[in-house]
């Protein structure tokens, strides 16, 4: 028996087997590969050119029942709803075997996760007119010629907007610009009220800060000085208590206070308590910048001494601040001559107090080797805004960004906390990431017009081109450039075909940068008073993109994909 188990286990042949990823492969000299990649970008330009230019998008969000309502000026609405048709494509593609075997759905979602990445969510009309129409015409004609007078065509473009971008600097101009991106009265009146706080000085994304409010009005409150980015130490909480921090929400001292930097970490309190004595008999606050931490005794004694302060009625207050190198451009503390400067130290960097090299500690007896001084500060854990009136002359080049008269809050109001979302989001946005941008870099015309602009020149390079294939790039450039300007007096004024080609060919042929007629028997439009723009770095930025997005898809000839596992479900 033995024998004849042997013999069986010596004829028995063992099978191997190897798991492997399952990736498919696919290759672009198939051009309807990359067709299938344009798929999911299509897609995208019909949401986006339905919901343009006075246009709703009718969307069910993922976690209601409802469909809502949404208006193409709601911006920041749009690009979520954008982001979460992306995600829904990955869900439904990793949960389900049969759409991750669809050739044509899988590329159409590679395509468009890429397209993404390369305009980093800046997705607007043109981006997505632009690059369909554009690949498009490089499936016809699928040589590196026709890629290459794409570039040169985009580079035109851009360079001829950068030239004949408007600076906006009149009040009325900017009133305009207003009335044109806001949706209500009630959001012009607010935004206008901010822009008067400043002097319609609006260059930075960092003046204005729109956050949730507890009202049904909005408010706007305007703070002085230079927003530093770091906050009150927020470790412990008795001391925030000794501030009054966690029932007043801020602490505000209008009066000048003294200033001591500390490098180090904080732990002796007999390195804290001289100046702690002599801020109390002075009844002045401290600012205390910590190049550390501060524990231990030292912030046993602070609260102490704030406590025993606020009994007493008297006014002075020890606020400490960290100092943070990667918040503050990766500068060591000594190396920050220009905070250094703002906070007015008596002998410069030789003011910052260093217990293992410093010979003298801060007291009264030394008052003129270390305290510095700040006019006033308004500070929550989050941010603390200083303010010094200082000679920005004496700070070059650099005084406008680091050193800020003034930053103005606006809290937005409302019914409930929907509408107040909603509102601080769009606020948000045009604050921020259009008119700042704007009445900075330049605006040019909206509507696609500024596109046409470039028309006539893009034809005289056209005509000057030798190679036929680069000609024929340069082409599909100047087919593409009139799309967005179709469907802007589309879907804003309804015109039919023949009419927005007779419109077209009127802005062409306009010599005038920003005139243009909205409607056939009208006279020329001064887009600028109209308020009729956009911010000229959105276009520029949008314009790279698209060139970077071409090349890159046309430069590959290998696509792997991958097929998704199914979330396994945990048992407890």
């Amino acid at each position: 028996m033995l024998v004849k188990f042997l013999r069986r286990l010596g004829n028995h042949q063992t099978r191997c087997s190897i798991k492997t990823l399952h990736t498919p492969v696919y290759r672009t000299q198939n051009l309807q590969v990359l067709r299938d990649m344009l798929s999911g970008i299509k897609l995208l330009e019909k949401i986006i050119t339905s919901s343009s230019y006075n246009k709703t998008l009718i969307y069910e969000p993922k976690y209601k029942s409802r469909p809502q309502v949404i208006s193409s000026q709601d911006t920041m609405r749009l690009q979520n709803v954008i982001r979460e048709l992306l995600d829904s494509l990955q869900v439904d593609e990793a949960m389900n075997t049969k759409v991750q075997l669809n050739r044509t759905r899988k590329l159409g979602r590679v395509g468009l996760q890429l397209f993404m990445n390369c305009t980093q969510d800046n997705l607007t009309l043109t981006s997505t007119c632009l690059t369909s129409s554009l690949l498009e015409y490089y499936f016809k004609y699928p040589e590196k010629e026709v890629v290459k007078g794409i570039g040169i065509g985009l580079r035109y473009i851009r360079g001829f907007l950068e030239n004949n971008k408007i600076m906006v600097q009149s009040q009325n101009n900017i009133d305009a610009l207003v009335k044109q991106f806001t949706m209500s009265s009630c959001d012009n009146q607010s935004v206008k009220r901010v822009l008067q706080s400043i002097n319609y000085e609006l260059f930075s994304d960092d003046i204005v800060r729109v956050i949730n409010g507890n009202k049904t009005f909005d408010e706007i409150d305007v703070s002085k000085g230079w927003k530093y980015p770091a906050g009150i130490l927020d470790s412990n909480e008795a001391y925030l208590r000794s501030l009054e921090l966690p029932t007043k929400k801020i602490v505000s001292i209008d009066k000048e206070m003294l200033v001591l930097v500390y490098d180090g970490t904080l732990r002796d309190a007999n390195k804290i308590l001289p100046t702690v004595t002599h801020a109390r008999n002075l009844r002045k606050s401290v600012l205390l910048v910590v190049n550390g931490d501060c524990t231990g005794d030292a912030l046993t004694s602070i609260t102490i001494n704030n406590n025993r302060n606020r009994r007493e009625k008297n006014e002075s207050r020890i606020v400490i601040v960290k100092y943070s190198e990667k918040a503050n451009g990766h500068l060591r503390l000594q190396e920050n001559h220009d905070f250094i400067k703002f906070l007015r130290l008596p002998c410069g960097y030789d003011s910052i107090y260093s217990p293992e090299y410093s010979s003298l500690v801060p007291s009264k007896m030394c008052a003129d080797k270390y305290y510095g001084t700040v006019e006033s500060i308004k500070a929550t854990t989050g941010e603390t805004f200083l303010y010094n009136s200082i000679d920005f002359k004496s700070i070059p080049n650099r005084a406008p960004q680091s050193f800020l008269h003034k930053t103005v809050t606006l809290s937005i109001g409302g019914h409930n906390e929907i509408e107040i979302d909603q509102r601080r989001n769009t606020l948000d946005n045009f604050l921020n990431k259009v008119l700042c941008h704007g009445l900075a870099n330049g605006f040019i015309p909206s509507y696609g017009v500024s596109l046409l602009k470039a028309v006539p020149g893009l034809n005289k390079l056209k005509a000057n081109e030798s190679n036929c294939m680069i000609k024929m790039g340069i082409d599909a450039v100047l087919s593409a450039a009139v799309l967005p300007a179709e469907v802007a007096f589309k879907n804003a004024y309804g015109y039919n075909h023949y009419e927005i080609n007779n419109l077209i060919a009127d802005a062409i042929n306009e010599t005038s940068f920003q005139q243009v007629r909205f409607s056939p028997n009208s006279r020329p439009v001064d887009m600028t008073k109209s308020g009729s723009l956009e911010p000229w770095n959105k276009m520029d930025s949008c314009l790279a993109s698209v060139k970077a997005f071409i090349e890159l898809l046309t430069s590959c000839n290998t696509i792997v994909t991958c097929i998704y596992d199914k979330p396994k479900r945990h048992t407890t």
